[in-house]
């Protein structure tokens, strides 16, 4: 079972002039490997730290369907 989440909520937002950060798996060759994955964006509790931290969903967090690996 797979989930067209990450596309559903993209269209809901496209009338807003936004969208999802999505991440896209790819396989040894390049190619696309997989169905889009929600990029979560992780933030410093401290303003000193440096760099851009990201963690990627390993389930829909709209419906909590497991991405395929």
């Amino acid at each position: 079972m797979s989930c067209n989440c990450v596309v559903n909520v993209n269209r809901q937002l496209r009338a807003t002039g936004t969208h999802l950060a999505i991440l896209i798996p790819r396989g040894e060759d390049g190619r696309a490997a997989g169905k889009p994955r929600v990029q979560v964006r992780v933030l410093h509790d401290l303003p000193t730290r440096r760099g851009i931290p990201i963690a990627v969903a390993t389930h829909c967090p709209f419906c909590g369907t497991k991405y395929k690996d």
